[in-house]
Parts: structure tokens; sequence; C-alpha cells
């Protein structure tokens, strides 16, 4: 999941992990508090900055937006090109001596004095409720009819007009899309994955969390033109971020694959330790393997169980029920793992420790809610564990 979910990332467009730590370095985050400080620093000189012309309009964008939804015909047409317009203002892009050349509701966006293919293309949409209506390829989410050339194929979705403009021999590096609340930001190769990026703009408003790093500057980091237009030499400060986001992955593919054999060794040693303690003799060396796939297996029932514990709406577990929280849950456990117990161990462990790892009983409460919510269609439901 994304850091705010009023920012939308499909299908792995960015690095989860890279978009969403909280880290100081090598991370998204690193990149908004670049941009925050370039923008205070701005500010202090009394310039405009995306992020004071946001602040400045942000109350009247979100009006404008929200009353988009209620018009209809040419009068929708007109009010989204006005909000359109003064986003595309806020964000940037009428400044910079960038080049525009617009046909249509398409907008070719190309740097100072390059004009030879422009690497980037807005397109000015229907407004929308909901992405889905804006990824659909038979939804009607143009105002009207488009045709990237005369006598051409013509298209009345955004979807399938993006999918021929990445494939046109003028094709764009980058597009940008705006369709009311919703901006929706694609890159030519990961859009035939079926992979974007989308904010809710008018979300963003609404909730006005203009704290350093947060949603506000997240947003306007994903969506301004020092982001997305093309700089000086014809560059794009979203493909070094994407690959400064591959690289990331690489690096904690790499952590994850030494943490889960350092884990292991772990476990696996704390059996050698145990056996030691009961007077048994050494491990067998032809048991070596077989411990180390029963380590690894103990080791993917707990990723599971922290997954299952952070995603309650798979219903995988009763995350909530007080019965869980007190007797179940991993946060249970951990605290009982930290008391310090005046007796010594038994041969199978301390007996209040080994205690929640017994099956859930059949007949706790949160398992017959769980049975109903089931039954009845309303969710998922949990099946109690077995005696």
């Amino acid at each position: 999941m994304s850091a705010s979910d009023a920012i939308v990332i499909g299908e792995a467009w960015i690095s989860e992990h890279f978009f969403t730590t909280e880290a100081k370095s090598q991370s998204f985050q690193a990149r908004v508090l670049e941009r925050r400080k370039e923008w205070d620093a701005e500010d202090a000189e009394d310039r405009a900055t995306v992020r004071s012309r946001f602040t400045h309009a942000r109350q009247g964008l979100e009006v404008d937006l929200a009353a988009l939804a209620e018009k209809s015909g040419s009068s929708l047409a007109a009010a989204a090109e006005d909000v359109h317009t003064r986003l595309l203002d806020v964000l940037g892009f009428t400044g910079h001596g960038l080049h525009h050349e617009r046909t249509g509701p398409l907008i070719r966006v190309s740097a100072p004095g390059i004009t030879d293919g422009a690497p980037l293309a807005i397109v000015l949409a229907r407004p929308v409720a909901a992405i889905e209506d804006l990824l659909s390829k038979d939804e009607p989410s143009l105002l009207e009819s488009f045709a990237l050339e005369e006598g051409g194929e013509s298209y009345t979705s955004v979807a399938r007009l993006l999918s021929a403009l990445f494939v046109d021999d003028d094709a764009p590096a980058l597009a940008l899309v705006l369709a009311g609340r919703w901006a929706l930001l694609a890159e030519r190769e990961r859009w035939a994955e079926g992979r974007y990026l989308a904010v809710d703009v008018q979300l963003v408003c609404e909730r006005n969390d203009a704290r350093r790093g947060k949603e506000i500057d997240r947003a306007l980091t994903c969506l301004s033109a020092e982001s997305v237009a093309p700089d000086a030499d014809g560059g794009l400060w979203w493909h070094g971020i994407l690959e400064e986001s591959v690289k990331h992955t690489v690096g904690v593919s790499q952590d994850l694959r030494d943490g889960v054999r350092l884990s292991i060794e772990i476990i696996a040693n704390e059996v050698v330790r145990r056996r030691a303690a009961q007077g048994l003799g050494p491990l067998p060396g032809d048991q070596a393997q077989p411990l180390a796939k029963q380590s690894l297996r103990f080791l993917y029932r707990i990723l599971f169980l922290l997954y299952a514990e952070a995603s309650p709406e798979l219903g995988v577990l009763p995350v909530g029920a007080p019965e869980y929280a007190q007797g179940y849950s991993l946060d249970r456990l951990r605290e009982l793992v930290q008391v310090e117990l005046a007796t010594p161990p038994g041969p199978l462990g301390h007996a209040p420790v080994r205690l929640p790892w017994a099956p859930l009983p059949a007949r706790r409460p949160w398992a017959q809610d769980h049975r109903r919510r089931r039954d009845d269609g309303s969710g998922p439901g949990v099946q109690p564990a077995p005696r």
C-alpha cells in the first residue's frame, strides 16, 4: 500500500517499499523532503513555488473539483476545462518556458528549444469519480472523440488513447491525464503492463495535510512540472526516480535473502542448543537439511501471521477481537517472550509461553461472529481452528 490512500500505485508502477518507506535516504520520501527544502528556500526569497501556488488555490480547487460531479454536457466541458487549466498553472506547466502544442484534448510538452519529439503528453479528460473509470478501455472518458492524425482511428476512452499514443512514431515517454479529481501518470513501458500512478487531487485538497513530507508534499512531488515536464536537456526527473526504485528493490531483495538465511540459522541453532540441554547427542549429518527445511517452514508461518494481522480485510484472523488480542495475537506473544521468568524452563519451555500456541477454541465469540458473516455473505468469515 502507498503512504497515502490519495496516491494509488497501480500494479507496482514503482517499488512499494521505495515509495512508502520513511527512510531519509534512498527512498521517495528523501526526494520529497529535498523538494520541500527547495520550496521553503524559494518561499524565503518571496519566489512562487508549486507549493505556494497550491496553498493559495487549494480551497477554490476543492470547491470546483467537487462541483464537477453535479454538471453534465457543455457545462461539464467548460467547467472541466477551467479547473484543468488552473491546475496546470498551479503545477507549473504554464511556466519554465516549456513549449506546448495542443490538439483537442492532447497537449504535447517539450523543453525550451527542443520541439522534436515531445517527452510529455498531457490529456485533458472527462472528470471521473473513480480511477477505474479512467482505466476502462470501453468507458467514454474523453469529453469528445479524438484521433491522433487526420483520418485515423478516433478514440473515446483515455485508456485506448494512451495505448495508441505510446506506440506512435512520436510517442512521449510520460503522459499526465487530468480527469477532474483524479490525475493519472503513465510511463510508456509500464503502461503496456497495466502500471500507473494516480493521485486523488480533490482528496488531497480536502485533507490539507501540509506537514513536512506528508500528503501535499508527496502529491505535488508526483505531479509538479519539476517532476513530470522535461528539463532543459529534454530529460525527465521521473526516469531517474524509477531507475533508483529498481536498484532499491534489488538491494531490498538481497537484504531479505540475508535476513531469511540468518533467521534459519537462529532457529536451527536453537534446536541444536535444546538438544544439547536435554543431553542428546549431536544432530546427525543427514538431518541438517531436514532441519533447515523445517526452520524455513516455521519462518514462513510467522511471516504469514504477520501478513494476516496486517491485512484484517482478508478475514484470516480475528484482528480486533479482544479474545484474540489478549491470547493469540503476535503482540501478545511478543509481550510474553519478553517476560523474564524466575524458574528455569522445562524440556518443552515455559508453560505460560506455550499456551498461546494451542489451537483456538472452536466456540469463541469471534469464531461464531465470523461464521455468521461468512454464511450471510457480509464477509469472508473465519473457520475456527480444529480441536
